[in-house]
């Protein structure tokens, strides 16, 4: 079964109406990469921007790249199914011939190379040369042991709020007044109060369920001990603690679950694409979705204005709101490449100009700092695309951490994280016997991770 994380990041790079694409190339050539003398050099790229959108653009910057440093690029776009691409990486970077860069998810599968001996440790590199014009999600998933083996190579932001201004004035709500989860039960309770549709959620899908366990949880701990609990499934020699029964993330659970009255009726047999018509039919006040929800918006053409805003933060959580949840794909070095041509190129790739129009080009969010004004998107998406960004760019130091759907042992989050997320609404569980459950299966995988 493929990830929805995976399959939503297709349907975001697959969507053709949602970017007006540029020409990369007239801009990306306006500032020279630095380094050793690479000419003559030839780096391959095996990557999933295998898409019309996607392969056009890599091969737009490509050729940008090769143009500026005379850095040949052999381009090895490859279908973007969980299902065949994982492994075609896999059994790329195991070959003899493996090639210079690889892009995978971030995550378990970044653990995996690592701990093989498949890719490079980039530390050094990177804090001497990209950290000063990166973000905190350029290296979520990327870093085992403390040593950083990818950048990002693209994002999708998954804990945003939609919200209708339109609909919450008709209820005296502004959603500028809202920084935290109580004050917002607060205007979603006056909306259900006066007999409004505060917020909907389709959970008949599981993984929207999943979000708000996701989001509960990274706001009552934070982004690095959120990330540290997830560690704990799929990497090795991790700490016991954090804990899935520690008191704030019991409390999280619950604070999901006391939202149900807040939800539209029927919601538990509801899919997600029923809860997109639901918010931009114009008769909601909010809705939680990632920045993926862009496409829908473009199409869905609503008769009003989306807002959009991170989840809340909880009062007495460790987790700050301007913290970030994000679905990351991972850009990997071989261990065997020419490091002076692939530093090159992660210089390149990183500079403000080629992340901005790279990142409009596929939907991604590039966690770097970028030249907004080359980030070319429809003008009915381009102020909520821009704050998307802004959200990426001012998370801060820690502040972003992978979707649970990405970082958790995939066997865990299905049965523990989608279905438990119906269970706590449904009322077959209650928050401290999930998380009961999902610690003992934590530490079944620690004993198996060694």
């Amino acid at each position: 079964m493929t990830s929805p994380i995976r399959q939503r990041r297709r349907w975001a790079r697959s969507a053709l109406a949602l970017v007006t694409m540029g020409t990369i190339a007239a801009t990306m050539g306006a500032c020279s990469t630095g380094g050793a003398d690479t000419s003559a050099t030839e780096i391959s790229i095996i990557n999933r921007w295998s898409d019309p959108i996607g392969e056009a653009a890599a091969e737009e910057m490509f050729a940008a790249f090769t143009a500026e440093t005379g850095i040949t690029v052999n381009n090895n776009p490859q279908p973007s199914s969980g299902d065949t691409y994982q492994p075609a990486v896999r059994s790329a970077l195991s070959s003899s011939n493996a090639p210079s860069i690889a892009i995978d998810n971030a995550g378990p599968n970044t653990f995996e190379y690592a701990r093989s001996g498949a890719i490079m440790d980039i530390t050094d590199f990177f804090n001497e040369t990209l950290a000063s014009r990166s973000s905190a999600g350029a290296t979520s998933g990327e870093t085992l042991d403390g040593r950083i083996y990818g950048i990002s190579a693209g994002a999708v932001v998954g804990n945003l709020i939609w919200y209708n201004p339109d609909y919450l004035a008709q209820f005296d709500v502004d959603a500028a007044d809202i920084t935290t989860y109580e004050q917002w039960v607060d205007a979603m309770q006056k909306i259900k109060d006066a007999g409004g549709t505060p917020i909907v959620l389709g959970a008949k899908d599981q993984w929207p369920g999943g979000h708000y366990l996701n989001d509960f949880v990274q706001r009552a701990l934070g982004s690095e001990q959120t990330t540290a609990l997830y560690n704990r499934t799929v990497a090795s020699g991790q700490p016991d603690s954090p804990k899935w029964t520690d008191p704030a993330v019991v409390d999280a659970f619950q604070a999901y679950v006391d939202m149900k009255p807040l939800f539209q009726e029927g919601f538990l047999g509801e899919a997600q694409a029923t809860a997109d018509s639901l918010f931009l039919g114009g008769e909601v006040g909010f809705y939680e979705m990632g920045s993926w929800f862009l496409t829908a918006i473009q199409n869905g053409d609503p008769g009003f204005t989306p807002g959009v805003m991170l989840f809340p933060a909880l009062e007495d959580g460790a987790g700050a709101g301007t913290e970030v949840t994000l679905g990351n794909d991972s850009l990997m070095v071989s261990a065997d490449a020419n490091p002076e041509a692939t530093q090159a190129f992660l210089e390149f790739f990183t500079r403000p100009d080629v992340a901005a129009k790279f990142g409009a080009a596929t939907s991604k969010i590039m966690p770097y700092e970028i030249d907004q004004s080359l980030s070319v998107v429809p003008d009915v998406i381009k102020g909520q695309w821009d704050t998307i960004n802004s959200f990426a760019t001012d998370s801060g130091d820690g502040g972003a951490a992978l979707f649970n759907d990405q970082a958790i042992d995939v066997n865990i989050y299905q049965t523990y994280i989608w279905q438990g997320s119906v269970g706590l609404m449904s009322g077959g569980i209650t928050p401290e016997e999930l998380a009961q459950q999902l610690e003992d299966a934590t530490v079944e995988a620690q004993k198996a991770n060694g």
